[in-house]
Protein backbone atom coordinates (compact mmCIF):
# COMPACT_ATOMS: atom_id res chain seq x y z
CA UNK A 1 0.00 0.00 0.00
CA UNK A 2 1.36 3.40 -0.96
CA UNK A 3 2.10 5.92 1.76
CA UNK A 4 0.42 9.38 1.80
CA UNK A 5 3.70 11.00 0.72
CA UNK A 6 3.90 8.69 -2.33
CA UNK A 7 0.32 9.53 -3.29
CA UNK A 8 1.21 13.23 -3.16
CA UNK A 9 4.24 12.64 -5.43
CA UNK A 10 2.06 10.71 -7.94
CA UNK A 11 -0.34 13.66 -8.23
CA UNK A 12 2.45 16.22 -8.53
CA UNK A 13 4.41 14.26 -11.17
CA UNK A 14 1.23 13.65 -13.18
CA UNK A 15 0.44 17.35 -13.06
CA UNK A 16 3.92 18.06 -14.47
CA UNK A 17 3.16 15.82 -17.49
CA UNK A 18 5.02 12.61 -16.54
CA UNK A 19 3.76 9.27 -17.83
CA UNK A 20 2.51 6.52 -15.51
CA UNK A 21 5.60 4.42 -16.35
CA UNK A 22 7.96 7.26 -15.41
CA UNK A 23 6.11 7.83 -12.13
CA UNK A 24 6.21 4.09 -11.35
CA UNK A 25 9.99 3.95 -11.95
CA UNK A 26 10.51 6.94 -9.66
CA UNK A 27 8.49 5.33 -6.84
CA UNK A 28 9.59 1.74 -7.50
CA UNK A 29 6.03 0.46 -8.04
CA UNK A 30 3.95 -0.98 -10.89
CA UNK A 31 2.44 1.41 -13.49
CA UNK A 32 -1.01 -0.15 -12.84
CA UNK A 33 -0.78 1.01 -9.23
CA UNK A 34 -0.17 4.55 -10.41
CA UNK A 35 -3.10 4.37 -12.84
CA UNK A 36 -5.42 3.05 -10.09
CA UNK A 37 -4.53 5.87 -7.70
CA UNK A 38 -5.06 8.52 -10.36
CA UNK A 39 -8.47 7.02 -11.32
CA UNK A 40 -9.66 7.03 -7.70
CA UNK A 41 -8.66 10.68 -7.40
CA UNK A 42 -10.66 11.57 -10.53
CA UNK A 43 -13.76 9.75 -9.27
CA UNK A 44 -13.62 11.59 -5.95
CA UNK A 45 -13.31 14.95 -7.68
CA UNK A 46 -16.01 14.17 -10.26
CA UNK A 47 -19.19 16.17 -9.57
CA UNK A 48 -22.15 14.05 -8.43
CA UNK A 49 -24.68 13.35 -11.18
CA UNK A 50 -27.90 15.30 -10.75
CA UNK A 51 -30.85 13.24 -9.46
CA UNK A 52 -34.53 13.72 -10.23
CA UNK A 53 -35.03 13.68 -6.47
CA UNK A 54 -32.82 16.72 -5.83
CA UNK A 55 -35.59 19.38 -6.02
CA UNK A 56 -37.63 17.52 -3.40
CA UNK A 57 -34.97 16.68 -0.81
CA UNK A 58 -35.70 19.65 1.46
CA UNK A 59 -39.44 19.03 1.27
CA UNK A 60 -38.91 15.37 2.22
CA UNK A 61 -36.68 16.31 5.16
CA UNK A 62 -39.29 18.76 6.48
CA UNK A 63 -42.11 16.22 6.13
CA UNK A 64 -40.13 13.54 7.97
CA UNK A 65 -39.12 15.98 10.70
CA UNK A 66 -42.80 16.78 11.28
CA UNK A 67 -44.11 13.24 10.69
CA UNK A 68 -41.21 10.77 11.22
CA UNK A 69 -43.31 7.68 10.45
CA UNK A 70 -44.44 8.71 6.97
CA UNK A 71 -43.78 5.87 4.53
CA UNK A 72 -41.88 6.17 1.27
CA UNK A 73 -45.07 5.26 -0.61
CA UNK A 74 -46.99 8.18 0.91
CA UNK A 75 -44.11 10.58 0.32
CA UNK A 76 -43.85 9.37 -3.27
CA UNK A 77 -47.52 10.16 -3.86
CA UNK A 78 -46.99 13.67 -2.50
CA UNK A 79 -43.96 14.57 -4.63
CA UNK A 80 -45.43 12.95 -7.75
CA UNK A 81 -48.23 15.50 -7.46
CA UNK A 82 -45.50 18.16 -7.39
CA UNK A 83 -43.89 16.85 -10.59
CA UNK A 84 -41.48 14.11 -9.47
CA UNK A 85 -40.87 11.60 -12.30
CA UNK A 86 -38.18 9.43 -10.69
CA UNK A 87 -38.43 5.89 -9.37
CA UNK A 88 -39.83 4.86 -5.99
CA UNK A 89 -36.65 2.85 -5.32
CA UNK A 90 -34.55 6.05 -5.38
CA UNK A 91 -36.90 7.64 -2.86
CA UNK A 92 -36.82 4.55 -0.64
CA UNK A 93 -33.00 4.67 -0.45
CA UNK A 94 -33.05 8.38 0.38
CA UNK A 95 -35.70 7.94 3.12
CA UNK A 96 -33.77 4.97 4.50
CA UNK A 97 -30.67 7.15 4.73
CA UNK A 98 -32.60 9.88 6.56
CA UNK A 99 -33.81 7.33 9.07
CA UNK A 100 -30.27 6.04 9.64
CA UNK A 101 -31.10 2.61 8.34
CA UNK A 102 -33.60 1.61 11.03
CA UNK A 103 -34.26 -2.13 10.81
CA UNK A 104 -37.67 -3.60 11.58
CA UNK A 105 -37.75 -6.74 13.74
CA UNK A 106 -38.46 -10.00 11.93
CA UNK A 107 -41.91 -11.47 12.57
CA UNK A 108 -42.81 -15.11 11.88
CA UNK A 109 -46.25 -15.52 10.28
CA UNK A 110 -48.18 -18.70 9.68
CA UNK A 111 -49.98 -19.28 6.41
CA UNK A 112 -53.47 -20.77 6.20
CA UNK A 113 -55.60 -22.40 3.52
CA UNK A 114 -57.84 -20.38 1.15
CA UNK A 115 -61.12 -19.47 2.84
CA UNK A 116 -59.97 -20.74 6.23
CA UNK A 117 -59.38 -17.61 8.34
CA UNK A 118 -60.13 -13.91 8.60
CA UNK A 119 -58.61 -11.66 11.27
CA UNK A 120 -60.21 -8.64 12.96
CA UNK A 121 -58.90 -5.71 14.97
CA UNK A 122 -59.58 -2.09 15.88
CA UNK A 123 -56.99 0.66 15.56
CA UNK A 124 -56.72 4.38 16.02
CA UNK A 125 -54.64 7.31 14.82
CA UNK A 126 -54.60 11.07 14.58
CA UNK A 127 -55.43 13.18 11.57
CA UNK A 128 -56.67 16.68 10.80
CA UNK A 129 -60.36 17.23 10.04
CA UNK A 130 -61.72 20.73 9.39
CA UNK A 131 -58.45 22.18 10.69
CA UNK A 132 -58.61 20.30 14.01
CA UNK A 133 -56.39 17.40 15.08
CA UNK A 134 -58.67 14.51 16.09
CA UNK A 135 -58.37 10.84 17.06
CA UNK A 136 -59.95 8.47 14.54
CA UNK A 137 -60.89 4.91 15.43
CA UNK A 138 -61.12 2.36 12.64
CA UNK A 139 -62.10 -1.28 12.06
CA UNK A 140 -59.86 -3.70 10.13
CA UNK A 141 -60.50 -7.12 8.62
CA UNK A 142 -58.07 -9.16 6.52
CA UNK A 143 -58.51 -12.47 4.72
CA UNK A 144 -55.52 -14.47 5.94
CA UNK A 145 -54.78 -16.29 2.69
CA UNK A 146 -55.10 -13.61 0.00
CA UNK A 147 -54.41 -10.59 2.30
CA UNK A 148 -57.47 -8.79 0.92
CA UNK A 149 -58.34 -6.07 3.44
CA UNK A 150 -61.33 -4.00 4.49
CA UNK A 151 -61.04 -0.88 6.66
CA UNK A 152 -63.58 1.74 7.75
CA UNK A 153 -63.58 4.62 10.29
CA UNK A 154 -65.89 4.03 13.28
CA UNK A 155 -67.37 6.23 16.03
CA UNK A 156 -66.64 3.69 18.81
CA UNK A 157 -65.77 0.04 19.50
CA UNK A 158 -69.12 -1.07 20.92
CA UNK A 159 -70.68 -4.42 20.02
CA UNK A 160 -73.24 -2.93 17.63
CA UNK A 161 -70.43 -1.14 15.77
CA UNK A 162 -68.30 -4.32 15.64
CA UNK A 163 -71.15 -6.34 14.14
CA UNK A 164 -72.16 -3.63 11.68
CA UNK A 165 -68.55 -3.45 10.45
CA UNK A 166 -68.52 -7.23 9.99
CA UNK A 167 -71.63 -6.91 7.84
CA UNK A 168 -69.95 -4.24 5.71
CA UNK A 169 -66.76 -6.29 5.35
CA UNK A 170 -68.70 -9.43 4.37
CA UNK A 171 -70.56 -7.37 1.75
CA UNK A 172 -67.24 -6.00 0.46
CA UNK A 173 -65.77 -9.52 0.07
CA UNK A 174 -69.05 -11.11 -1.01
CA UNK A 175 -68.71 -13.69 1.77
CA UNK A 176 -66.50 -14.81 4.65
CA UNK A 177 -64.04 -17.60 5.64
CA UNK A 178 -64.83 -20.47 8.02
CA UNK A 179 -63.03 -19.06 11.09
CA UNK A 180 -62.52 -15.62 12.61
CA UNK A 181 -59.48 -14.73 14.73
CA UNK A 182 -59.81 -11.99 17.39
CA UNK A 183 -57.97 -10.61 20.36
CA UNK A 184 -59.64 -10.72 23.78
CA UNK A 185 -61.80 -7.61 23.28
CA UNK A 186 -64.70 -7.35 25.73
CA UNK A 187 -67.24 -7.41 22.93
CA UNK A 188 -66.04 -10.95 22.09
CA UNK A 189 -64.71 -12.38 25.37
CA UNK A 190 -66.54 -11.49 28.59
CA UNK A 191 -64.34 -13.46 30.99
CA UNK A 192 -60.72 -14.59 30.73
CA UNK A 193 -60.00 -17.80 32.59
CA UNK A 194 -59.03 -21.40 31.81
CA UNK A 195 -62.21 -21.78 29.76
CA UNK A 196 -63.01 -18.41 28.19
CA UNK A 197 -66.56 -17.12 28.39
CA UNK A 198 -67.69 -15.53 25.14
CA UNK A 199 -70.12 -12.67 24.68
CA UNK A 200 -73.52 -14.31 24.19
CA UNK A 201 -74.73 -11.70 21.69
CA UNK A 202 -71.54 -11.92 19.67
CA UNK A 203 -71.84 -15.70 19.54
CA UNK A 204 -75.41 -15.29 18.27
CA UNK A 205 -73.92 -13.23 15.46
CA UNK A 206 -71.24 -15.86 14.69
CA UNK A 207 -73.81 -18.68 14.78
CA UNK A 208 -76.06 -16.75 12.40
CA UNK A 209 -73.27 -16.80 9.79
CA UNK A 210 -71.85 -20.14 10.86
CA UNK A 211 -68.20 -19.17 11.33
CA UNK A 212 -66.01 -20.41 14.19
CA UNK A 213 -64.68 -17.87 16.70
CA UNK A 214 -61.01 -18.14 17.70
CA UNK A 215 -59.12 -15.85 20.09
CA UNK A 216 -55.39 -15.69 20.77
CA UNK A 217 -53.78 -16.27 24.15
CA UNK A 218 -53.50 -13.21 26.42
CA UNK A 219 -50.45 -11.01 25.69
CA UNK A 220 -49.83 -12.79 22.36
CA UNK A 221 -51.10 -10.27 19.75
CA UNK A 222 -48.53 -11.53 17.20
CA UNK A 223 -50.83 -14.55 16.73
CA UNK A 224 -52.96 -12.32 14.51
CA UNK A 225 -49.99 -10.52 13.02
CA UNK A 226 -51.56 -10.11 9.57
CA UNK A 227 -54.28 -7.75 10.78
CA UNK A 228 -51.82 -6.11 13.20
CA UNK A 229 -49.90 -4.94 10.13
CA UNK A 230 -53.04 -3.46 8.56
CA UNK A 231 -53.44 -1.02 11.47
CA UNK A 232 -50.23 1.00 10.82
CA UNK A 233 -50.67 0.46 7.06
CA UNK A 234 -53.97 2.36 7.09
CA UNK A 235 -52.86 4.83 9.75
CA UNK A 236 -49.71 5.82 7.85
CA UNK A 237 -51.44 6.07 4.46
CA UNK A 238 -54.79 7.66 5.32
CA UNK A 239 -54.43 9.43 8.68
CA UNK A 240 -50.86 10.38 9.49
CA UNK A 241 -49.94 13.79 8.06
CA UNK A 242 -53.24 14.09 6.15
CA UNK A 243 -55.94 16.77 6.18
CA UNK A 244 -59.67 16.32 5.45
CA UNK A 245 -62.50 18.81 5.24
CA UNK A 246 -65.01 16.55 7.04
CA UNK A 247 -65.47 12.95 8.19
CA UNK A 248 -67.25 12.01 4.95
CA UNK A 249 -64.15 13.16 3.07
CA UNK A 250 -62.06 10.68 5.11
CA UNK A 251 -64.55 7.88 4.38
CA UNK A 252 -64.34 8.62 0.64
CA UNK A 253 -60.53 8.64 0.80
CA UNK A 254 -60.59 5.32 2.67
CA UNK A 255 -62.73 3.70 -0.04
CA UNK A 256 -60.36 4.91 -2.77
CA UNK A 257 -57.32 3.77 -0.79
CA UNK A 258 -58.82 0.28 -0.36
CA UNK A 259 -59.00 -0.10 -4.14
CA UNK A 260 -55.30 0.62 -4.56
CA UNK A 261 -54.23 -1.26 -1.41
CA UNK A 262 -55.85 -4.49 -2.60
CA UNK A 263 -54.25 -4.06 -6.04
CA UNK A 264 -50.71 -3.47 -4.76
CA UNK A 265 -47.94 -6.05 -4.95
CA UNK A 266 -47.80 -7.55 -1.44
CA UNK A 267 -44.27 -7.24 -0.07
CA UNK A 268 -44.24 -10.74 1.49
CA UNK A 269 -46.38 -12.79 -0.88
CA UNK A 270 -45.04 -11.12 -4.03
CA UNK A 271 -48.64 -11.40 -5.24
CA UNK A 272 -51.47 -8.92 -5.75
CA UNK A 273 -54.14 -9.59 -3.06
CA UNK A 274 -57.08 -8.98 -5.41
CA UNK A 275 -55.67 -11.40 -7.99
CA UNK A 276 -55.01 -14.02 -5.31
CA UNK A 277 -58.53 -13.56 -3.94
CA UNK A 278 -60.24 -13.77 -7.32
CA UNK A 279 -58.11 -16.66 -8.55
CA UNK A 280 -57.68 -18.87 -5.48
CA UNK A 281 -59.74 -17.84 -2.43
CA UNK A 282 -63.12 -16.53 -3.58
CA UNK A 283 -64.51 -19.98 -4.36
CA UNK A 284 -63.56 -21.23 -0.88
CA UNK A 285 -65.36 -18.61 1.23
CA UNK A 286 -68.99 -18.92 2.34
CA UNK A 287 -71.18 -16.89 -0.01
CA UNK A 288 -73.11 -14.07 1.69
CA UNK A 289 -76.83 -14.83 1.50
CA UNK A 290 -78.27 -12.28 3.96
CA UNK A 291 -77.03 -9.83 6.56
CA UNK A 292 -77.33 -10.26 10.30
CA UNK A 293 -80.08 -7.90 11.60
CA UNK A 294 -78.39 -5.68 14.19
CA UNK A 295 -81.75 -5.36 15.97
CA UNK A 296 -81.18 -8.86 17.38
CA UNK A 297 -78.80 -7.29 19.89
CA UNK A 298 -81.72 -5.94 21.97
CA UNK A 299 -83.68 -9.06 22.86
CA UNK A 300 -86.39 -9.40 25.52
CA UNK A 301 -88.57 -12.25 26.72
CA UNK A 302 -92.32 -11.53 26.68
CA UNK A 303 -93.95 -11.89 30.13
CA UNK A 304 -97.03 -13.95 30.91
CA UNK A 305 -99.01 -10.71 30.61
CA UNK A 306 -97.70 -10.15 27.09
CA UNK A 307 -95.33 -7.28 27.97
CA UNK A 308 -91.63 -6.45 27.47
CA UNK A 309 -89.33 -4.13 29.40
CA UNK A 310 -87.27 -1.41 27.69
CA UNK A 311 -85.51 1.45 29.50
CA UNK A 312 -87.56 0.99 32.70
CA UNK A 313 -90.88 0.97 30.84
CA UNK A 314 -93.32 -1.85 30.10
CA UNK A 315 -94.67 -2.20 26.55
CA UNK A 316 -97.69 -4.31 25.58
CA UNK A 317 -97.04 -6.73 22.68
CA UNK A 318 -99.87 -9.21 23.22
CA UNK A 319 -100.33 -12.35 25.34
CA UNK A 320 -100.08 -14.50 22.21
CA UNK A 321 -96.32 -13.87 22.29
CA UNK A 322 -95.80 -14.78 25.97
CA UNK A 323 -92.61 -16.69 26.66
CA UNK A 324 -91.07 -15.83 23.28
CA UNK A 325 -87.92 -13.77 22.68
CA UNK A 326 -88.46 -10.59 20.67
CA UNK A 327 -86.08 -7.95 19.32
CA UNK A 328 -86.40 -4.26 20.16
CA UNK A 329 -85.13 -1.44 17.97
CA UNK A 330 -85.27 2.25 18.79
CA UNK A 331 -85.68 3.96 15.42
CA UNK A 332 -85.73 7.71 15.91
CA UNK A 333 -88.72 8.46 18.18
CA UNK A 334 -90.25 5.00 17.71
CA UNK A 335 -89.68 1.69 19.50
CA UNK A 336 -90.26 -1.23 17.11
CA UNK A 337 -90.73 -4.85 18.24
CA UNK A 338 -89.74 -7.79 15.98
CA UNK A 339 -90.32 -11.52 16.28
CA UNK A 340 -87.39 -12.82 14.25
CA UNK A 341 -87.80 -10.77 11.02
CA UNK A 342 -91.52 -9.99 11.47
CA UNK A 343 -92.50 -6.56 12.79
CA UNK A 344 -95.24 -7.12 15.40
CA UNK A 345 -95.57 -3.74 17.14
CA UNK A 346 -94.38 -0.12 17.09
CA UNK A 347 -94.70 2.53 19.78
CA UNK A 348 -94.23 6.28 19.26
CA UNK A 349 -92.41 8.02 22.09
CA UNK A 350 -95.61 9.87 23.06
CA UNK A 351 -97.63 6.68 23.68
CA UNK A 352 -98.70 6.06 27.28
CA UNK A 353 -96.82 3.08 28.77
CA UNK A 354 -96.52 1.60 32.22
CA UNK A 355 -93.40 2.25 34.31
CA UNK A 356 -91.66 -1.01 35.18
CA UNK A 357 -91.27 -1.99 38.83
CA UNK A 358 -88.72 -4.31 40.46
CA UNK A 359 -91.38 -7.03 40.64
CA UNK A 360 -91.72 -6.89 36.84
CA UNK A 361 -88.01 -7.65 36.37
CA UNK A 362 -88.20 -10.48 38.92
CA UNK A 363 -91.14 -11.96 37.04
CA UNK A 364 -89.19 -11.82 33.75
CA UNK A 365 -86.21 -13.54 35.37
CA UNK A 366 -88.45 -16.39 36.57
Amino acid sequence: MLKPEQLRIIREMKAEGNTNVAIALALNCHPNTVAKQLKEKEEKEMPMKASKLDPYREYLKERLEEYPKLTAVVLNEEIVQQGYTGKLSILREYVKGLRNGEKKPDVVRYETEPGEYFQVDFGQGRTTIAGECVVIRFFCMILSYSRMIYVCPVPDERLATLLECHNKAFEYFGGYPRKGLYDNMRTVVTLLKREKEYNRKFMDFANFYGFEVRTHKPHRPQTKGKVERVVPFYRNNCLYGKEYSHLGHLEEATALWLESANRRLHSELKEIPLHLFEGEEKDHITRLERLYPIRRLETRKVTEEGKVTFQNMLYEVGSSYKGQSVCLVKEGQTLTVYLEDERIAAYPKTVDVQKAQLADYQEVLK
